[in-house]
């Protein structure tokens, strides 16, 4: 039960640097005066996969840790990492959503949510890290 969440959320994670490339495009489009195409369809439909599947992930976590070692917060780096991205993925999904809802050019809306999303995909490496001391320390002993 412990390996699903790590292998699920490295998937997860695979996935939302998809996503970030194809945000990148709309910055570049929209900033950078570069003529680039911008999948807005896939970057929504993704974006929100991402966002469920971390989401997903997050829960699996706790309860995998809980049932296996009858505590939820034993790995601290990384459970206060969980915490970190847990309103971050709240801010990039109403955004999104947001955006996506009443479509329109702007400017301030978009920098923000890819601010949140770059800093949130940051805490996503840092779990990462934090992840693979678990597994290495946990999981592989």
């Amino acid at each position: 039960m412990l390996w699903i969440h790590p292998v699920f959320q490295a998937l997860v994670t695979i996935g939302a640097f998809y996503v970030f490339y194809l945000g990148l495009q709309r910055f570049r489009s929209a900033h950078l005066g570069h003529r680039v195409p911008f999948d807005w369809k896939s970057h929504v439909f993704y974006g929100r996969l991402v966002i469920i599947g971390w989401l997903l992930g997050l829960v699996m976590g706790k309860i995998a840790v809980n049932q296996e070692l009858g505590t939820m917060g034993i790995f601290a780096d990384h459970n206060q990492g969980a915490m970190v991205m847990t309103p971050l993925m709240l801010i990039a999904y109403v955004s999104g959503t947001y955006m996506d809802r009443h479509k329109k050019k702007r400017k301030g809306l978009p920098l923000v949510h890819a601010g949140n999303n770059v800093l949130l995909l940051g805490v996503a490496l840092y779990q990462m890290y934090t992840g693979w001391i678990v597994v290495t320390n946990f999981l592989l002993n």
